[in-house]
């Protein structure tokens, strides 16, 4: 039986004045991105990420932030005004300021922003490695230097769901990786050990 951890989904529309932005999520879209990265997760780990709640919310971005997208302040800004509630909180947005601001995960708040991606499968894999973040796994290739004669690692490291770059469709986990995200915080909390 997997580790089922409760995911909330919140679908924010950003506000400028008295206008609303564009908002490309929809709820059903929110539902299956979050599907198919919890389907990953429980293949790969036996963590399954349920759906909790899914909501949308207009938020005005505060003052220093952009308001026609998410940036660093922004994220800041949303990730304090949406918590996480019993497992953890996936803020859906439209747009972000740098595209690896698009994929932002927070250990410690159990919130992470995804950036609206027209490819289902891609999107799915980005939630998938935020909510690994979710779970105290960091990035295989932190830290490490690629050179010549290092080719093998490399392809190792484009095979793992954790790389950094981009998350390739076998999206494996190490049986260290399981290891550590069963006994991860979040995990811990519903079952993990």
């Amino acid at each position: 039986m997997p580790i089922q951890i409760p995911a909330d989904l919140t679908i924010v529309t950003l506000r400028t004045g008295s206008q609303n932005l564009p908002q490309r999520w929809t709820e059903t879209l929110a539902r299956s991105v979050l599907q198919s990265a919890s389907s990953l997760l429980r293949a790969r780990a036996g963590i399954e990420f349920r759906l909790g709640t899914c909501e949308r919310v207009v938020e005005e971005m505060p003052p220093g932030a952009r308001v026609d997208m998410v940036d660093e302040t922004g994220y800041h800004f949303l990730v304090a005004a949406h918590r996480a509630g019993n497992g953890c909180r996936v803020l859906l947005v439209d747009k972000v300021s740098r595209p690896e601001l698009g994929g932002q995960a927070r250990h410690e708040t159990r919130v992470c922003l995804i950036a609206y991606g027209s490819d289902l499968g891609a999107t799915s894999r980005i939630l998938a490695h935020e909510l690994g973040h979710l779970l105290d796994l960091p990035h295989v290739d932190e830290g490490r230097r690629a050179g010549p004669g290092q080719e093998l690692q490399i392809a190792t490291w484009m095979r793992n769901l954790m790389f950094s770059g981009a998350l390739n469709p076998a999206a494996e986990l190490t049986p260290d990786q399981v290891k550590l995200a069963h006994s991860s915080v979040l995990a811990r909390r519903f079952g993990g050990r």
